[in-house]
């Protein structure tokens, strides 16, 4: 990852490869396809399956269609002399069918649509000996091979299949399977995106092309374990941004795009409904049953069906425990030849690192999800169209932590390179309770006007929403600091141990006082309304086609962010000798590594205690230092041309955006608050170059200049000052800055993709320089605080904007049904790609200090392989996810403390069997492997900081599509 330089260097040859990679595919492409003969048909009339099946065998074409679009329509008798085409033309003619590709040798067909702007892609060909009925992974890859090659700019994109499911029950699942796309995990979950290397703060989040609310005390992320994926028909990441997108997006666009009615005749109905049992549950609170349901239904309704109504509902519930070992950060310090402790970085240090303690935890997780949508469209004829949607997604994650902990005090002695002895030390249990319930809500009104194939005009009023309430409440328990509590240590493995002399000292729940218990109400709401309209001119008149579009957006975005803390204590005149014993569980628990868990805060007797006895705490509060409220508008507009000349299409553009921000909250002065406001404007041109050429009729090459922004965290520019006047000493000033500007981002991005006949093979490079990175930094400077004291030398903390980074990355993948292979393997297909993403850092850790450890959360490599197999009415899959180790934290003074993911893989596997057309089967595993996390600290990397389990899943169900 820290290897930047050698990785830039790269960039020479890997563009020779590419260049040779297009001659080999040009050459590729220019087979020539099979041609069609006249030929004699004699095909009687019978449902139109069978009447497909034996156009194909009679004609030699290989024919693909959905079963799902075959219905219990009858067939036309076809008989006579007449080319193979013409006979399926009148084969098909009045079924709603309709040719949707034709590479010479296959034929696709799909269900005839009325245009309109929300129509799902049809899918590409696959290889066939004769008429296939194609569902599940098949049909879902299809349709997302036909998405990346329709679109103009550099996108992926992840389809559902027939009976209306995508891979994963979790969109930030789902995506892990596209190239580019990693995702940081909480809890063994998948719930942001990371796309090429770069965090979900850089990235936009939109449904159906429109904006979405942020859920989060501070930053702008979308936790898309919110979104259930069965919301989605497709999920794109569009890595390309042109004008006429919102360029907060310097990783790319996650856009969900959601069921409509029109691509169907009549009613739909998708359901699916299934039963899991986690592994690691059950030790904690008890089993709570995970199971999942949805359905998706949707009708044409009115004159000539010009009406459609789609409603979806989804509803999960997960329960599972997580047991987990840590250390703090810094995780290990060194002593002295005298046996006194000093930090990690110290000089006169032994070089022997020592654990600063011992931390064992036991999550339980009880997370419910709640989802649901309704669409109502119109569309009089094929010029007009409006849709109205709505959405509703909310998550309450449920999160009990049990904490057991170890630290050592005082020196040490008996000290080798792997062992020791701590004369004294104490132990520590402790007990969270962490509620977090996230909602987010969308409205769109959407319209689309296109008289003729001249003028385009589109408009969208929109609305989104989002709500953070996150109550917590922790208590904790401690033994002295004393030599009943000493211990010895071993550290000659991965997992070192503290070894207590005393265990029965350690087991009796009289030797642990309280200590505190906690309280904490944190929230946040943000409201987003939005206005797009643009205008589209084409003319024939010039080249073979042009386009002129320009349009404007009005954006207003508040948030508002409370957040109150409360901590209790038992003084000594309270007369209460509260101890564990008063409110103690056992819970023997194995932990990752070898550990034991023993004692825990049994949660019911403590929350009774703390009730019962409130007077006789005493309590100290902040409920205002962390209060803010931000109102964001952003006036924008844009102007591109597009211009097709034969093969090869150009679209050029540019788009500016002015943003202003207006932030209140308090300034506490020595824990007196006073209200503060203040203001901060920032603007942007952001040209791009886009090109897209076919250069032969399965090859397509597509290249881009873009230019992107990346707001600043709503945290960061909060009008909130926090001032401290020691006696003697220089004062400190902790503010936020309004006046902080986006992170520019200036992309290059270059791809080939070759489409033999059922697959795709891609390649693409990119690299992103990125400017005004933002960080948080402590200076010396001289300002007036405003107090009276007139100027002087301040410590003044802020985010600001400083650094610039840059990113190169290559990614590759290959999809491919297996269809040309002999009977029964014709029915395997693969699902590969892979992804490497180097960055160069600066992080300005102290105003004079500059360190290059890479990008956080980016792995160096992500890979993807998926094998599945269809035949008949059964179908099996399995997945295997790779991300290769990443930083998580940097420690600004000690870098031996920084701390690194490890690399992960996984293994997912389904099996499903169709009963029928409409009913389906399917059991499913998850995590097979049994992986979970390790994260590492030290000088070589290679320390425990956390190690923790996640366990596997199964789940058994069934879909049902009518």
């Amino acid at each position: 990852m820290n290897q930047v330089t050698g990785g830039f260097q790269v960039i020479d040859k890997t563009i020779r490869s590419f260049m040779a990679a297009t001659a080999v595919a040009l050459a590729l492409a220019h087979v020539a396809p099979a041609q069609s003969q006249m030929r004699n048909f004699n095909i009687p009339e019978q449902p139109l399956r069978s009447a497909i099946a034996e156009l194909g065998v009679q004609s030699g074409l290989q024919l693909l269609v959905s079963d799902a679009d075959l219905a219990n329509r009858q067939a036309p008798p076809i008989r006579g002399e007449m080319d193979a085409r013409a006979a399926l033309r009148r084969l098909i003619a009045g079924s709603g069918l309709s040719i949707a590709s034709d590479d010479g040798r296959t034929i696709l067909l799909t269900r005839k649509e009325t245009p309109r702007p929300f129509a799902p892609a049809a899918p590409e060909t696959t290889n066939e000996e004769t008429a296939i009925v194609v569902t599940g992974d098949r049909l879902s890859q299809a349709l997302s091979i036909q998405t990346k090659r329709d679109a103009f700019t550099v996108t992926d994109a992840i389809s559902s299949d027939d009976i209306g499911k995508l891979p994963d029950h979790n969109s930030a699942a789902a995506l892990r399977r596209i190239p580019g796309v990693s995702t940081q995990e909480d809890q063994g979950e998948p719930r942001f995106p990371v796309l090429r290397g770069l965090s979900s703060t850089y990235n936009r989040t939109s449904i159906n092309g429109s904006i979405v609310a942020s859920v989060d005390n501070s930053a702008r992320t979308v936790p898309l374990d919110i979104v259930p994926s069965t919301l989605a028909s497709k999920l794109e990441v569009i890595k390309t941004i042109t004008p006429d997108l919102d360029p907060n997006a310097i990783g790319g666009t996650i856009n969900i795009v959601t069921k409509s009615a029109f691509s169907e005749d009549g009613f739909f109905f998708y359901g699916q409904g299934a039963l899991g049992d986690y592994q690691q549950s059950g030790e904690i609170r008890g089993d709570k049953l995970s199971w999942r349901a949805n359905a998706t239904t949707g009708t044409r309704f009115g004159p000539d069906g010009q009406f459609g109504l789609v409603a979806s509902l989804s509803y999960q519930i997960r329960d599972s425990d997580i047991p987990q070992v840590e250390t703090a950060s810094p995780s290990y310090r060194q002593y002295t030849a005298a046996g006194v402790p000093v930090a990690l970085n110290a000089a006169n240090g032994n070089g022997n690192l020592v654990p600063v303690q011992q931390r064992l935890f036991v999550y339980n997780n009880r997370r419910e999800r709640l989802g649901g949508a309704l669409a109502l469209e119109w569309q009089p004829d094929t010029s007009f169209y409006v849709r109205a949607f709505g959405s509703y997604n909310r998550m309450e994650d449920d999160e009990e932590r049990s904490e057991n902990r170890i630290e050592p005090s005082g020196n040490v002695s008996g000290q080798t390179p792997t062992g020791g002895s701590l004369a004294t030390g104490r132990n520590i249990v402790g007990l969270g309770r962490f509620q977090i319930n996230r909602s987010i809500w969308t409205g769109q009104l959407s319209a689309r006007y296109e008289p003729n194939d001249m003028l385009h005009w589109e408009t969208d009023l929109v609305y989104s929403g989002a709500e953070l309430d996150n109550p917590e409440s922790t208590e904790e328990f401690a033994t002295p600091a004393s030599g009943m509590f000493g211990f010895d240590y071993d550290f000659d493995n991965f997992f070192f141990k503290f070894r207590p002399r005393n265990q029965a000292a350690v087991d009796d729940p009289a030797n642990y006082r309280f200590s505190s218990r906690t309280e904490l109400q944190r929230g946040s709401q943000e409201d987003v309304y939005e206005a797009r309209s643009a205008l589209s001119f084409s003319t024939d008149s010039i080249a073979d086609r042009a386009t002129l579009k320009l349009g404007g957006v009005y954006r207003s975005t508040a948030r508002d962010a409370d957040q109150d803390f409360t901590s209790l204590t038992l003084p000594a005149s309270a007369g209460l000798n509260y101890t564990l014993a008063d409110a103690s569980g056992r819970m023997p628990i194995d932990v990752v590594g070898g550990y034991r868990f023993g004692l825990r805060i049994d949660s019911d007797k403590a929350n009774d205690f703390a009730a019962a006895n409130r007077a006789r705490f005493t309590a100290s509060s902040s409920n205002i230092s962390s209060d803010y409220q931000v109102d964001e508008d952003v006036y924008g507009g844009f102007i591109q041309a597009q211009i097709e000349l034969g093969a090869l299409n150009l679209l050029g553009g540019v788009r500016y955006e002015r943003t202003d921000v207006d932030s209140s909250g308090a300034r506490i002065v020595n824990n007196g608050p006073t209200p503060v406001t203040r203001s901060g404007s920032y603007d942007n041109w952001l040209p791009s170059v886009h090109l897209r050429w076919n250069a032969a009729p399965r090859l397509v090459l597509r290249g881009a200049y873009t230019n992107t922004i990346g707001r600043p965290d709503f945290g960061s520019i909060a009008a909130r000052e926090s001032i401290s006047l020691p006696g003697g000493g220089i004062p400190t000033l902790s503010r936020g800055n309004p006046d902080l500007k986006p992170r520019e981002s200036e992309g290059l991005d270059a791809s080939i993709e070759y489409y033999p006949s059922g697959g795709m093979i891609s390649l693409a490079i990119f690299h992103k320089k990125i400017k005004n990175e933002i960080y948080t930094l402590t200076s010396l400077e001289r300002i007036d605080l405003g107090i009276g004291r007139g100027v002087e030398d301040v410590n003044v903390t802020q985010a600001r904007n400083i650094e610039s980074a840059k990113i190169f990355g290559i990614e590759a993948g290959l999809q491919q049904a297996l269809t040309f292979l002999p009977s029964p393997l014709d029915g395997f297909g693969v699902n590969l790609n892979a992804t490497y993403v180097n960055s160069d850092v600066n992080y300005r850790t102290s105003p004079t200090s500059v360190r290059d450890p890479g990008l956080f959360l980016q792995p160096e490599w992500i890979a993807n392989a998926q094998l599945y197999y269809q035949r008949g009415g059964f179908e099996g899959r399995v997945s295997y996810n790779y991300i290769g180790g990443f930083l998580e934290t940097i420690n600004a003074t000690i870098p031996a403390a920084d701390q690194y993911w490890r690399e992960r893989s996984t293994v997912d596997a389904q099996i499903s069997y169709r009963l029928n057309r409409h009913v389906e089967l399917f059991v499913e595993g998850e995590n097979l492997t049994n992986a979970g996390r390790r994260e590492l600290t030290g000088p070589n990397r290679d320390l425990l900081q956390e190690a923790a389990t996640y366990g596997r899943a199964f789940w058994a169900g069934a879909s049902a599509r009518f």
